[in-house]
């Protein structure tokens, strides 16, 4: 049990059970006044808090934020009884507030989501939306995205650039980490020095399949609430930004037919989908500024996908940004 741990001071982390298996969390920053918002970030799919190093170091700067790795993901455990249905992405959000409830995170939050993360922080948005002080979007996924690309699309893009080298990436734009903050983010995706167990690697392949099976139903049953409808938020302040997910896409595309991959049906469907895509994603971004009348989109012009890797001092700022914008609607 995590009871014996000071949640509320230092930076620290440590595991804590949720009653039917333990998650890892990791705390840092200032305590916090009464009142004031903590940061609760939520990693993409597949990811874990590893990812997030370099954004808590800028946060913690101004605020107290929290990061946790979600069942099966990085440290954390997966129950002896684990079905797709269980990690429908509103049980996510409702596991989510289980660990903050158990460690004595009080709201209100302020709510940071990267990918994937951003179906079940909306969910959690529609759980509990008196709790939530605002949200930064970190190039998210919505509702729409499944429906705006060809059925398929990530699996026959894996199977185009299987075993080709992407390191490239990271030159063209360089993650803004340090050299034991890279080194302990390559080791947790397995590319580093130090291998990972396989009973680790099957653990995280497995929580990473069910959350994807589950993206498409669970992103019908947001959809289905109509918060763009709704402005759910009010005045509570929403930041949006965008990294260049395409970019990304499209650049290890070209490196992949440049070492000979995928079939002409295969670079047919892919090059059509790119025709639109930077239009679309664009659009995508730019709906979700919808859920507040106090909204902004920022653009993340030296990020690929992952934003907390690349530009975390401009995650900070987005932050920040929220904590102030709340902190001026007390005094209104």
């Amino acid at each position: 049990m995590a009871c014996s741990i000071d949640w509320a001071v230092d930076n620290t982390e440590g595991h804590v059970s949720i009653g039917t298996h333990s998650l890892y969390l990791r705390a840092a920053g200032p305590v916090r006044s009464a009142g004031t918002p903590v940061v609760v970030c939520i990693p993409g799919l597949g990811d874990s808090s590893v990812s997030w190093t370099a954004a808590l170091r800028h946060i913690s700067a101004f605020a107290r934020v929290f990061v946790y790795d979600r069942t099966g993901l990085g440290n954390s455990e997966l129950p002896s009884t684990f079905s797709s249905e269980s990690k429908s992405h509103v049980n996510i959000a409702k596991e989510l507030r289980l660990l903050v409830d158990t460690v004595g995170i009080k709201p209100p939050y302020l709510v940071v989501m990267h990918s994937m993360g951003g179906i079940p922080g909306r969910e959690f948005l529609h759980l509990y939306p008196d709790d939530v002080a605002g949200m930064v979007f970190l190039d998210t996924v919505t509702e729409e995205n499944y429906k705006t690309r060809p059925e398929g699309l990530p699996r026959i893009m894996r199977a185009v650039s299987e075993g080709v080298d992407m390191s490239f990436l990271w030159t063209e734009h360089k993650p803004a980490m340090t050299e034991e903050e890279w080194r302990d983010y390559l080791n947790s995706e397995g590319l580093g020095t130090a291998a990972l167990a396989e009973e680790t690697l099957e653990r995280q392949r497995k929580a990473t399949r069910f959350e994807l099976d589950n993206l498409i139903p669970s992103s019908d049953v947001l959809a289905a609430k109509k918060q763009f409808d709704a402005t759910v938020l009010g005045d509570r302040p929403v930041s949006v930004v965008k990294g260049d997910a395409v970019g990304e896409f499209r650049r290890s595309f070209e490196r992949a037919i440049a070492a000979g991959k995928g079939t002409e049906e295969q670079r047919k469907l892919i090059r059509d989908y790119l025709a639109t895509a930077d239009e679309t994603q664009l659009l995508l971004q730019f709906r979700q500024l919808r859920l507040s009348r106090n909204s902004r989109l920022v653009e993340a012009r030296e990020s690929w996908h992952n934003v907390q890797l690349y530009q975390p001092d401009l995650v900070a700022r987005e932050v920040k940004w929220c904590l102030d914008e709340f902190e001026g609607l007390k005094g209104n």
